[in-house]
This record gives C-alpha cells, sequence and structure tokens, in this order.
C-alpha cells in the first residue's frame, strides 16, 4: 500500500485521525504501526500509519511530545492478508 500527501490533522501523544479502511480480504493478520514521512517537520517526531486488523487506517503519534496541527504524510507500508 502507497500513502501519499495524506492531509491529516494530530496532536497529543497517542493522537490518532482516521485515514481509511482496507477492504476484506487485505487487512493485515497483526496490527501494523509504520513510520511516516511527514512534510514541513525539521525534527524526528515519532508518528506514522496505524493499520488494525479489522482494516482501519490511522495516521498517528506514537508516544513522546507528538505532533500537534495539520502534517501532510506518506510512506509505504506492506503485510500478508489475513
Amino acid at each position: 500500500m502507497n500513502m501519499y500527501n495524506i492531509t491529516a490533522t494530530v496532536s497529543g501523544s497517542w493522537g490518532t485521525t482516521l485515514v481509511g479502511t482496507v477492504p476484506e480480504g487485505f487487512r493485515p493478520k497483526a496490527q501494523l504501526r509504520q513510520r511516516c514521512l511527514v512534510a514541513n517537520v525539521d525534527n524526528d517526531m515519532s508518528s506514522g500509519l496505524w493499520v488494525t486488523t479489522g482494516g482501519t487506517m490511522y495516521v498517528a503519534n506514537f508516544g513522546g511530545t507528538g505532533l500537534h496541527g495539520s502534517y501532510s504524510f506518506s510512506c509505504t507500508a506492506c503485510w500478508p492478508a489475513a
């Protein structure tokens, strides 16, 4: 799966924003967390894509100070389908 320039607003240490749903038959067997490239950020924040076994996809902060505001996220992720 490729995610390119998805704009999402996140805030708080574990803040999340729903960005889509993986269709049945293509959902991961185990929860997936993948780091993303975040546009317009000069420091290394721990954030990325979170995909659940139910197929919901979130852009999320993964603890720490995290991002606060609206950003553009890009990443590539792959997983074995359920």
